[in-house]
């Protein structure tokens, strides 16, 4: 967990401040595993997701990115799997707009069986709503099945009664694994120095603490 959590903050791919997130609200975090953009740190954060999909979705066959986020994140996945695990995993991705013409269709990716087991990665998981969207897509351009979701981190945001998480899963049947906890990351780097930076001071803590009162799930 600690190697994870530091890996995110020292590349940046968590920031610390006021952004507002897709569902409106104002967080004192964000999260983009976007900036992880070349070779060695996409590698890096494929290993992380990879050992995670062993430990929670053994039987996974493919690798699903939705567009455009999940895309490198899918494919660097396949690549971490195979070359540490010696285990070959196809990668899919999802088009915004169906191709009509050439190669037709909604998605791009490897050719798969009836009933093929995959997993969809992304960075975060706030409400779910997007999830759900991407759901709607595997049931409509692909027979296979999805066994479950993988995640950076969970926001640990509150749905309607429960988490979003879990009110998720219970609406859709579909696991939702992530690799750390946003309240393990803000445990972990409180007034933690790593490589002379400070990250989460007192400050930034108690903004935090504010906002998980009000949105948080537990």
């Amino acid at each position: 967990m600690k190697e994870f959590i530091e890996f995110l903050v020292k590349n940046n791919a968590i920031t610390f401040g006021e952004f507002i997130l897709k569902s409106g609200r104002k967080s004192p975090y964000f999260i983009n595993t976007g900036v992880l953009s070349d070779g060695k740190l996409s590698y890096e954060l494929g290993k992380f997701y990879a050992m995670k999909i062993l430990q929670a979705f053994p039987q996974a066959e493919a690798i699903y990115g939705p567009a455009y986020k999940g895309i490198p994140l899918a494919i660097s996945i396949s690549l971490a799997m195979y070359k540490e695990y010696k285990k070959n995993l196809g990668w899919i991705f999802d088009r915004k707009e169906k191709k009509t013409h050439g190669d037709s269709g909604s998605f791009i990716g490897c050719a798969l069986d009836v009933s093929a087991k995959i997993v969809l990665v992304d960075d975060v998981m706030t409400t779910g709503e997007t999830k759900i969207e991407a759901i709607k897509k595997i049931e409509e351009g692909l027979e296979a099945e999805l066994v479950g979701i993988v995640v950076a981190v969970d926001r640990q945001e509150r749905g309607k009664r429960k988490s979003a998480i879990e009110e998720f899963s219970d609406n859709t049947g579909i696991i939702v694994e992530p690799i750390v906890k946003i309240s393990e990351v803000f445990e972990y780097l409180k007034n933690r120095e790593i490589d002379g930076t400070i990250y989460v001071n007192d400050e930034i803590y108690e903004k935090f603490i504010k906002y998980k009162k009000e949105f948080g799930s537990e």
